[in-house]
């Protein structure tokens, strides 16, 4: 079950850019028997794009779903190079609180219940009779990617996770949806979009020390709308650093703002590690 801390993690976030559209209008719009003219504007145009860009990335950074709790109930797929498992996964958040999961098996039988602040993760174990308090860096070990508290409370919720930076290093349109280069402090982050710019569908962060050989790729469907956002009930997670974990997430149901429904207490006394 160690692998149950892995699925603690969602993203959606928003966009907009209908204006992107207008990026290649100076240029259509040249005529070329003026070739010094030509250039001049082609260079503007490329500069226009480059500061539409940046405006998209700036949003996405800026826009977070503001709640106070959060339920829900998953369905979770991992699979490793040694096995394979399904989970339904309960999970509850108190906002920069705490994070209550509960893991059951194929047999409803619960496996595992964990429960994420900012400094420690409590890992409690019903078959065994077990309570294992543990640092958050413990969740860095196992997932070898720096997922702090935060990190994690934004991948559930929806908000952008590892975009400290907005350095745009390049972008490119692919089959008409905007892909997007960063260079944040650890990771090299490309972002693609869905084709209106509202919403990121896939994510992989690229580490920038090559000695540490870590990948994470992220894709995002079946958006529903939470008000003005929009929340991804599907989730593809492949985490590739001195092994390889795939999991896909499916949200069966979901609240925000409600009475936290998963939460439980915590046997004493515990075994501490």
């Amino acid at each position: 079950m160690k692998h149950s801390a892995l699925l603690l993690f969602t993203i959606i976030i928003f966009a907009s850019c209908s204006n992107l559209r207008k990026v290649q209008v100076i240029k259509d719009a040249l005529s070329k028997s003026d070739t010094a003219q030509y250039q001049l504007l082609s260079e503007k145009s490329v500069v226009d794009s480059a500061v539409i860009v940046k405006e998209i990335v700036d949003k996405i950074t800026l826009t977070k779903l503001d709640f106070t709790t959060m339920n829900a109930r998953l369905k979770v797929d991992y699979e490793t190079i040694k096995n394979a498992d399904t989970y339904i996964a309960n999970i509850s958040i108190k906002k920069d609180s705490a994070i209550f999961v509960t893991m059951r098996g194929a047999m409803g039988v619960i496996g595992l219940k964990a429960l994420i602040n900012k400094d420690t993760v409590v890992l409690i174990y019903p078959l065994e009779k077990k309570t294992v308090i543990r640092p958050i860096s413990y969740l860095q070990e196992i997932i070898k990617i720096p997922f702090t508290f935060s990190t994690i409370q934004d991948f559930l919720i929806g908000n952008p996770i590892f975009m400290d930076s907005t350095n745009v290093v390049s972008y490119k349109m692919d089959e008409k949806k905007l892909q997007v280069s960063l260079l944040g402090v650890l990771f090299k982050n490309l972002i693609s979009l869905s084709e209106d710019n509202s919403k990121i569908i896939h994510l992989k962060l690229d580490d920038i020390d090559l000695n540490q050989h870590r990948t994470c790729d992220i894709s995002y469907s079946d958006h529903t709308l939470v008000g003005i956002y929009q929340f991804p009930l599907y989730r593809d997670i492949a985490i590739a650093a001195q092994s390889r974990l795939e999991i896909h997430m499916e949200v069966k149901e979901f609240s925000f703002n409600e009475q936290l429904k998963y939460r439980f207490a915590i046997p004493r006394p515990g075994k501490r590690r």
